[in-house]
């Protein structure tokens, strides 16, 4: 990880995801990353902004999180022989990640990391940070 990364990652993330940042940081070092942000979300707002500064691809949840995991997500985070497999870094509703974390463990990747954050007192909804990796056969 260059010094530039280092920088932008640590003022950035922490501020974004709390306690995940570590993990976040580490997909921040590679360029297979891909982001999945709720924008309803003041975090997940923030990550979408950073992300784009990073030039990933960022993605909104959107009203269907299960119709956008099988006809984007899903295919984008399949190794094929032309391109490795990515890794998802993400911050949504509780609900969503649910859902997403079916399908991915289905799918056969690895949570890497998740981080709970309760509904605060300021009517920020709960929400979940996350990373999900590809699998690495040992």
């Amino acid at each position: 990880m260059d010094r530039r990364t280092f920088m932008m990652t640590g003022a950035c993330l922490p501020t974004v995801a709390g306690g995940a940042w570590p993990w976040l940081a580490h997909g921040a070092a590679h360029g297979n990353t891909v982001a999945l942000a709720d924008s309803t979300l003041a975090q997940g707002a923030a990550l979408a902004g950073y992300a784009a500064h990073r030039q990933w691809p960022v993605f909104e949840t959107g009203d269907d999180i299960g119709m956008l995991w099988h006809t984007t997500l899903a295919p984008l985070l399949r190794a094929t022989s032309t391109h490795a497999s990515v890794s998802l870094i993400g911050i949504t509703r509780v609900s969503d990640y649910f859902v997403l974390s079916e399908l991915a463990t289905r799918a056969g990747h690895l949570i890497e990391h998740t981080r709970e954050q309760g509904a605060s007192a300021n009517a920020q909804p709960a929400h979940v940070a996350f990373v999900f990796a590809p699998r690495v056969p040992r």
